[in-house]
């Protein structure tokens, strides 16, 4: 691990010579409107129709509305928003990273929730050791994010998007030291990813079981808004379960009314343990700034699963499918793929996977979710008006690093 150099300033969100790390914006105060003054009037009753009044009402009120939108918590310096891919027909958006070893067997472990119950003070001092503010350079764009320390020996968690699309990932430590980060994996639509980096002793956070979450829970988030370092804010659980469709895919979230913003993604939602129940991803905002305390985190449950099948190594058929005629027609067949050496071929056209009827590249996905590497996959196609059954050992990702997904 590197030693922080003993000319630093202090006070600012990055405290290191190198990488060049932004500084925060400079708080900006907007200009308020001079208040219009009127002289006080007394208001007669006047009878007037009142169906034109409700109905500019529902129409103002429907503009408002309409101005909402959700949006992920990338920070600002980005010059373009990378969003989330998350159609098989677009080139992986993590491509570029370089890759670390998957397989290893480590998964995240969730700890029952103790009796003691914490203050917010106490909460920041036992889980800001195990918050990362993390660096991603891109094609020239470079943002900052947030990170969780998952292990000891160098596992952290974040968001998918906030390395999506980049070539080179930093990672800052609460003691100050810096590291280049490796990707495992990320899942765009989970909006999760596990990153490695080379180091021992690092101090991992206590997850928590975000089933047992009840709506009004006190909790805190920590993270990097807008690149102020390791900032806590503090809120309560305001709803459990909230679907939000983001690029068309739907995400389980955790409404919080704790403030999150630009840069707390892949930041610690954590309760009142101490516990981290939740990756804060994204906020919803309107154009008029008129919207508050609508934050989401994905739950803990959530990402557990998808991190352990991370780090076990994504599962991959080894083709690519698309759904332009209404059917499931096989695109492109990796030539060192398991699926070709059992025969299967372009414009073979899947109707099911272990079983299970699929017409869709969301079924695909979906049944797919339920394979692992090294799995023995039923694949059912039709070819030319006969229906064949393939069978083949499943793959990872990083055995087709080449590949468009």
């Amino acid at each position: 691990m590197r030693e922080p150099s003993n000319d630093l300033w202090t006070g600012g969100p990055w405290e290191q010579p190198s990488p060049s790390f932004p500084t925060p914006p400079a708080v900006v105060i907007p200009s308020r409107r001079a208040p219009l003054l009127r002289p006080k009037r007394r208001w007669k009753r006047r009878r007037r129709p009142l169906f034109p009044f409700l109905t500019l009402f529902v129409l103002v009120v429907s503009l408002t509305v309409g101005t909402v939108a959700v949006r992920y918590l990338w920070p600002q310096e980005s010059e373009t928003d990378p969003g989330i891919i998350a159609t098989s027909s677009q080139q992986d958006p993590f491509a570029a990273l370089e890759r670390a070893e998957t397989g290893t067997g480590v998964t995240v472990t969730i700890s029952p929730a103790p009796e003691e119950t914490l203050t917010a003070t106490e909460i920041y001092q036992k889980c800001v050791p195990s918050i990362v503010s993390l660096w991603a350079e891109g094609d020239g764009t470079s943002s900052t994010g947030t990170g969780i320390v998952m292990s000891a020996d160098g596992y952290l968690l974040t968001n998918a998007h906030v390395v999506a699309n980049s070539l080179r990932v930093y990672a800052a430590f609460h003691d100050d030291t810096i590291l280049e980060a490796k990707l495992v994996g990320a899942d765009a639509d989970a909006d999760v990813a596990v990153l490695k980096v080379d180091a021992h002793g690092l101090s991992p956070a206590e997850f928590g079981d975000s089933d047992q979450l009840l709506c009004g829970d006190m909790v805190v988030a920590i993270g990097d808004p807008l690149g102020y370092r390791t900032s806590i804010t503090q809120g309560i659980v305001s709803a459990l379960n909230r679907i939000v469709n983001v690029d068309g895919v739907d995400m389980e979230v955790i409404q919080t009314s704790a403030p999150i913003n630009f840069g707390n993604s892949g930041g610690a939602l954590i309760n009142d343990h101490g516990q981290v129940v939740g990756i804060t991803t994204m906020k919803i905002v309107a154009e008029d700034n008129t919207v508050e305390g609508l934050g989401f985190a994905i739950p803990m449950t959530n990402v557990k699963e998808t991190a352990d099948w991370l780090i076990a190594g994504q599962p991959a058929l080894g083709f690519t499918v698309d759904s332009s005629d209404g059917t499931l027609r096989v695109s492109q067949v990796e030539q060192n793929s398991n699926a070709y050496a059992a025969g299967l071929r372009i414009d073979d056209r899947v109707t099911a996977l272990n079983g299970t009827e699929v017409s869709t590249i969301a079924e695909l996905k979906q049944a797919k979710a339920d394979v692992l590497p090294g799995d023995i996959v039923s694949l059912q196609i039709l070819r030319g008006g006969e229906t064949l059954t393939i069978s083949f050992e499943v793959q990872t990702e990083s055995d087709f690093p080449n590949r468009e997904r």
